[in-house]
């Protein structure tokens, strides 16, 4: 449960009102703040290194995966229902068809809202396909919404994933994206320091033009 603790705040002599009810507001955003943290690094690990075992845990058992398109060089079933099934189509699956992947989020200061939710997340993802060793690099942003209800474990109850590029980049060696990768902080990647790195890539034009849109 995001808010798991609070009942374990000390309060001290603190007996205003608004005292309390501005303390308890910034005790809850600094709980869902580290959560949210943590259940976006297990995402990446069980995703990126092929853990399907973290994505069961991390999503409920009703949860649902939704994706969102913009480009044609990588597909997705347009729902997946379920943690067992999502573990399997976002782990096993993927890193079948994909290897040398990391994904990157491009803020930890996540827009969050009431309800448990993190909206537009940005993400930027760089691999390699694995039957033609051609290059991908992509972006796009993520929805999350977490369970609310008591919980023992923080959970993902719904997760869109929109992508809006995928590069095939059939020029780049295995040691180029290596390289590039070896840039990056990971998985939390400061947006301005990817924007500079990656506008150096005529080819990633596009890439750096969606990550400079305001979302």
């Amino acid at each position: 449960m995001l808010f798991h603790g609070l009942e374990h705040l000390s309060i001290g002599r603190i007996n205003r009102p608004v005292e309390l009810i501005l303390l308890l507001n910034e005790k809850k955003k600094q709980m869902l703040q580290s959560d949210a943290e943590d259940i976006l690094a297990k995402y990446v690990r069980g995703k990126d290194k092929d853990r399907f075992e973290i994505l069961e845990e991390i999503y409920g058992t009703g949860a649902k995966v939704t994706f969102e398109i913009n480009s044609g060089t990588i597909s997705f079933p347009h729902e997946i229902a379920g943690n067992k099934e999502i573990a399997k189509v976002l782990s096993s699956d993927f890193n079948k068809n994909f290897d040398h992947v990391k994904t990157y989020y491009l803020s930890r200061e996540f827009p969050l809202i009431a309800g448990g939710s993190i909206l537009k997340q940005k993400w930027l993802v760089l691999m390699r396909e694995r039957a033609s060793h051609r290059v991908r690099v992509g972006t796009g942003f993520y929805d999350w919404y977490f369970t609310t209800k008591p919980d023992p474990q923080n959970r993902i109850n719904r997760h869109h994933i929109f992508i809006h590029e995928m590069l095939d980049l059939s020029d780049w060696s295995l040691d180029s994206l290596l390289d590039l990768q070896k840039r990056f902080s990971y998985p939390w990647l400061e947006q301005d320091r990817a924007i500079k790195i990656l506008e150096a890539y005529r080819e990633l034009n596009t890439i750096v033009d969606f990550l400079k849109t305001e979302l």
